[in-house]
């Protein structure tokens, strides 16, 4: 019998397939760094920083390559290249703002800041043409900041509110839980003033604008409504969705010293930091700007209704709904506590991975980015010394 090759008789052998290389790995361009305790959802894509990681076999290094390391390094520039345009701005224009005012007034700059017109001084008070030019120029600068950051890198502004799971229990519990951490920093306030008595140096928010009801009403407009929306639009929006390229809690720190910073005195930014961490995480879990909005929202309304209460506590009815509002105010914070301690304490933020903590790194090389840490602190020094 002849022996017939297979091509001769029209069949061929059964091909095996080759048995799958265990050593290859397919990365989540979503989680590159398998993170368990980040939410993927956030993340933003990492091909646009490492566009290899989905060639066969690919694995990161330990420590960033050199186009890595220059793509990262790009990203941590362009977030403080524009909050230090934010910064900017917000002061050159507010000076320019305030010289217009003083030109249509007959007053020059040099009669008001050295109390030399008492014209101005009274207008400034009982007036809320400068509360409501100033809340409109800062809404509209750091709405502006942030849709000029985020088309730089290239976040789409619908992103920023894909929110998943935030019911309304629990944006009710963030409130509170955002109280009590308010409340929290006002207290640790209260012990830096006591353990350093430095209470006639350390600056605070002034609300001697409360003459009017046009000027009250300007005022809350701006600060429970418009700084809410477009400062976490800047902050938790451009800002922390940037850093969150590498890793998620590099992104929650930074973003929350840089908040607490921006707001120029010494309580503001121990609240702005304390709170900022605490609205990071939520932002993230929930894949959203809406939940540290609300929470945001929640706090500066408290924040005014106490301090509004406060000033006109001259009269017996004023003294009657300080104490009972302070009352209503500490039972919050005492429930939002509770609130921590069962819900947020065994949610810490997400630890980094070893191949984040190389790259978070790069910080210490971004130039922009410490520039504008840098003029923050000198803005907070600056208005610290000035107060």
């Amino acid at each position: 019998m002849t022996y017939q090759q297979p091509w001769e008789t029209g069949y061929a052998p059964k091909t095996v397939p080759p048995e799958p290389d265990s050593r290859i790995s397919e990365i989540d361009p979503q989680n590159p760094f398998e993170n368990t305790l980040e939410n993927p959802e956030y993340r933003m894509d990492y091909r646009r920083t490492l566009p290899q990681i989905l060639l066969p076999g690919y694995q990161i290094p330990l420590f960033p390559e050199r186009d890595e390391r220059k793509a990262i390094r790009k990203s941590f520039n362009t977030a403080g290249f524009w909050i230090f345009m934010s910064c900017v701005l917000e002061q050159v224009l507010f000076l320019v703002l305030m010289l217009a005012i003083f030109l249509c007034m007959g007053v020059s700059p040099g009669q008001y800041l050295f109390g030399l017109s008492d014209k101005a001084q009274a207008y400034f008070q009982n007036s809320s043409l400068l509360i409501a030019l100033n809340g409109l120029l800062f809404s509209v600068l750091n709405t502006s900041i942030a849709l000029i950051g985020c088309r730089r890198m290239r976040i789409a502004p619908r992103s920023l509110f894909q929110t998943k799971d935030l019911r309304a229990g629990t944006a009710i519990r963030y409130i509170i839980t955002g109280i009590s951490l308010q409340c929290v920093a006002g207290l640790a306030y209260t012990a830096l003033e006591s353990i350093f008595s430095v209470s006639d140096q350390l600056a605070e928010a002034d609300f001697s604008y409360f003459q009017s009801g046009k000027s009250i009403i300007a005022t809350m407009l701006y600060t429970c409504i418009l700084a809410p929306v477009t400062e976490e639009l800047l902050y938790r929006g451009f800002l922390m969705k940037t850093l969150s390229r590498v890793g998620c809690r590099f992104a929650i720190i930074v973003s929350a010293l840089m908040f607490g910073m921006a707001h120029g005195n010494i309580s503001q930014m121990m609240l702005g930091v304390l709170v900022g961490l605490f609205l990071g995480k939520i932002d993230m879990r929930h894949n959203s700007l809406l939940p540290s909005i609300l929470v945001h929202m929640g706090i500066n309304t408290t924040s005014m209704i106490l301090n509004l209460l406060q000033y006109y506590s001259d009269s017996s009815l004023g003294t009657l709904l300080l104490g009972l509002s302070g009352m209503f105010y500490y039972a919050i914070a005492l429930l939002g506590i509770i609130f921590w301690f069962w819900k947020e304490r065994k949610q810490p933020l997400p630890y980094p991975t070893q191949k984040q903590c190389t790259r978070n790194r790069i910080f210490w090389s971004s130039p922009w980015l410490l520039t504008a840490f840098g003029l923050l602190i000198i803005l907070t020094i600056y208005n610290q010394l000035a107060a």
